[in-house]
């Protein structure tokens, strides 16, 4: 009797420390993906804002590239505004320890403010 619950005891230690490290990496991964998402939003909004109170698209492009160095940003006059992409990549680990490479967008429309001073 004492022997089948030291092996029942084990079992439930080994598939608890099993669930564990699943969920742990399942909180890693989402929080990784969370903040370059965060990133990349803030950054392409800071940047088109700026450009259509103050400056151009090229101006835009320029901000967000100081803000998220290792980022790919696009940045383009509209109509409707000053657009901004800033796309984030994020490496994670999957499945048996295969590394997984992702790309988080943030995206910003900002009209032009028609009161900004010409310069």
């Amino acid at each position: 009797m004492t022997r089948e619950r030291g092996t029942a005891l084990l079992g439930t230690l080994i598939i608890g420390f099993a669930v564990v490290l699943l969920v742990g990496q399942a909180l890693v991964t989402i929080g990784r993906i969370s903040s370059a998402a965060t990133t990349a939003e803030e950054t392409a909004r800071y940047a088109a804002t700026w450009a259509a109170r103050h400056g151009d698209a090229a101006d835009a492009e320029q901000i967000a590239q100081s803000m998220a160095p290792d980022a790919r940003v696009h940045a383009a006059t509209t109509s409707d505004g000053i657009a901004v992409i800033v796309e984030v990549d994020v490496s994670l680990i999957g499945p048996e320890g295969t590394p997984l490479l992702r790309v988080v967008t943030g995206r910003a429309l900002v009209p032009v403010s028609q009161y900004r001073s010409v310069p």
